[in-house]
């Protein structure tokens, strides 16, 4: 009897999950808002700090974001004015503490 219950208790802690990773992506319509900015601002500054880089912000060029069970997933496009470049960054802001991590950063296209 005790593994079925082990079960029913794991897939009960699982199905909360499985409705929030199924929530659609929403494209960012204000990309100059100070949250917005304060993100990419962030990604830039990590990255240099990871990286010993030197890159500088120009733009937010773009984004999109994704509520899930951790918090808010956003991924920017993102101007830089030191070299001229463009790059895309996924950062996860976490909904219980006000905290974010950089989970990608890489060379993109730029889109504008």
């Amino acid at each position: 009897m005790r593994p079925q219950i082990l079960l029913l208790t794991l897939f009960l802690a699982v199905l909360p999950l499985s409705a929030v990773a199924d929530k659609p992506w929403e494209p960012i319509k204000d990309v100059t808002d100070q949250h917005i900015q304060e993100i990419a601002q962030f990604a830039v500054t990590d990255f240099n700090r990871q990286n010993h880089a030197n890159l500088i912000l120009k733009a937010v060029l773009g984004g999109k974001s994704q509520e899930e069970y951790a918090g808010t997933r956003y991924i920017l496009d993102l101007a830089m004015t030191q070299p001229s470049s463009c790059y895309q960054t996924t950062v996860l802001e976490f909904s219980w503490l006000p905290h974010y991590e950089l989970f990608y950063f890489g060379s993109a296209n730029c889109q504008a």
